[in-house]
């Protein structure tokens, strides 16, 4: 059979930027690790593998709890995949400093693989893995990504793509996953705890990039986020296409409120103004900002890719210029707008899902 590769090629910013700014999804992939049972895990050798890693902290802190169920005196392959666009350099430095202390895997020997693809193909060997993981991944829509080069249309149907990257994404899996073995899932859903407040000061900020002549104006006004939230309606339709090679085990949904805001929300109490103190909103505003770009600054890059062709007269950017000025710009508007007033963070759906 003929494999077709992806062309998606998105991800998240590397040299530490995405480690250091990634507390959500951080809480999200160490809840996810800790759904692994050690009735999940037995033998002298096991197989996990985490589609989605990118620089690799939230991966550890996962594979860090799922350890917890491991037998002792084990060998566990730990396989990380991203795109090939990925900083694996970064990733192998994380991976090196947790494999450098020993109480982190005590007498299990821990060997890491990478596998630079898109998760959408097969990565590893037929029946080969115990446990795989996606954690704060699976909301990306590969078709909203303008380095795929098949840009989805503004008119198309976005759960028809929805469905067609769940159901790719499980064909893959399934391919991999042993008999009985388990896929753990996390990913943002819609509700009322969620990140929405700050949509309007990020595309005040690629307007801001666009006015100083860092991007062209085509790119800030055809500007598109690269994920969708899902719908409970779209996620048991996924479910429902899968029935007959995934047995859901676990489906549970938990509000998780950004490390962050909840930092910020501690110090409204001792204002008297009911407005928040500058310092306080500095410090809030900085994290979001290097959150959201952590997570969208490649995407604003390719869009800027895309159309400096239209912007003749405008000078060629590096990716981190654009990228630091727009960390810049973000944490502006997010100073001016009134988003600190709703609560920050966002809605997951965790899943467990048994090989059938």
């Amino acid at each position: 059979m003929m494999v077709v590769r992806s062309n998606e090629r998105t991800s998240m910013v590397g040299g530490g930027f995405y480690n250091r700014n990634s507390s959500l999804q951080a809480l999200v992939a160490e809840e996810c690790g800790g759904l692994v049972l050690p009735s999940d895990v037995q033998g002298k050798t096991i197989i996990l593998a985490d589609y989605g890693c990118s620089e690799g902290s939230n991966s550890i802190r996962m594979i860090r709890k799922a350890l917890e169920s491991c037998p002792e005196e084990c060998a566990i392959t730990i396989v990380f995949n991203d795109t090939p666009a990925n900083d694996y350099i970064s990733l192998s430095s994380t991976i090196d400093r947790f494999l450098r202390v020993p109480e982190a895997t005590k007498s299990r020997k821990i060997m890491p693989l990478m596998a630079p693809q898109s998760y959408y193909d097969q990565l590893v060997p037929d029946a080969s893995v115990d446990i795989g993981f996606s954690t704060a991944c699976l909301h990306w829509i590969s078709r909203l990504q303008p380095a795929s080069g098949d840009l989805l249309p503004n008119d198309a149907d976005i759960s028809a793509e929805v469905l067609s990257d769940i159901s790719r994404f499980l064909c893959a899996r399934y391919h991999e996953v042993r008999n009985d073995g388990h896929l753990l899932l996390s990913f943002p859903v819609d509700g009322e705890l969620s990140l929405k407040c700050a949509y309007p000061s990020i595309f005040q900020s690629i307007k801001d990039l666009a006015a100083e002549g860092m991007i062209s104006q085509a790119a800030a006004s055809k500007f598109r986020l690269p994920f969708h939230f899902r719908t409970p309606e779209e996620i048991n339709q996924a479910l429902d296409a899968a029935r007959e090679k995934w047995q859901v085990e676990k489906h549970f949904t938990r509000d998780v409120a950004h490390p962050a805001f909840l930092q910020f929300q501690s110090t409204l109490g001792s204002s008297s103004s009911g407005y928040p103190d500058a310092k306080a909103l500095d410090a809030y505003s900085r994290a979001i900002s290097g959150g959201f770009v952590a997570i969208i600054g490649n995407t604003v890059v390719d869009w800027a890719r895309m159309f400096q062709d239209e912007a003749s007269s405008s000078v060629s950017y590096s990716a981190e210029t654009i990228r630091s000025r727009m960390v810049e710009k973000l944490q502006l508007r997010l100073r001016r707008s009134d988003f600190w007033r709703t609560p920050l963070g966002n809605k997951y759906v965790f899943l467990k899902l048994r090989k059938i």
